[in-house]
């Protein structure tokens, strides 16, 4: 799929797998709520484009969620849902998930690394002006080869 898919879908310009090189099958859009991080993202994502108000069948509460609606779908080909990598192969570990290439580019942590997937986000440290004596030595750390290796061993991907 394109990004600019991604957004017909969303704004629900799209509503038929067929407009999107699919089979003849209604779009089931899942969502999150508006206060999620992942939602969030879908709001950067579609830029001034509206995003379609979703049933509230469509609409998975929690993160986890998003993931167990569309795997239940399954056997359909008309479920499709966003979340964030991490949370598919890391916390949930549903191997039933298919993760989008989105412009014939996988979702690997090499891509994601790289920038060349189109689709990421970045965490960031906030220390809100602290004095704390702890604060630069941790973010040292982080940002050392311990502290990336044990970012990659825990499913994120590491900035190095």
């Amino acid at each position: 799929m394109s990004i600019d898919q991604i957004k017909d879908i969303y704004s629900g310009k799209v509503k038929n797998w067929e407009d999107v090189g699919g089979k003849n099958d209604s779009i089931r859009a899942f969502q999150r709520p508006e206060d999620s991080g992942s939602q969030s993202a879908l709001q950067r994502l579609m830029g001034d484009k509206a995003i379609m108000e979703a049933p509230t069948e469509n609409v998975a509460s929690g993160m986890g969620d998003i993931i167990e609606e569309v795997a239940n779908y399954r056997n359909y080909d008309n479920a499709i849902g966003y979340t964030f990598r991490f949370y598919v192969k890391e916390m949930v570990k549903n191997d039933q998930i298919k993760l989008l290439e989105i412009d014939g580019i996988a979702p690997t942590k090499e891509t994601i690394q790289n920038g060349t997937y189109p689709l990421s986000t970045e965490f960031y440290i906030v220390t809100a002006g602290t004095d704390n004596p702890n604060v630069e030595p941790f973010i040292e750390w982080i940002l050392s080869s311990q502290g990336q290796e044990i970012l990659e061993k825990t499913g994120f991907v590491p900035v190095r």
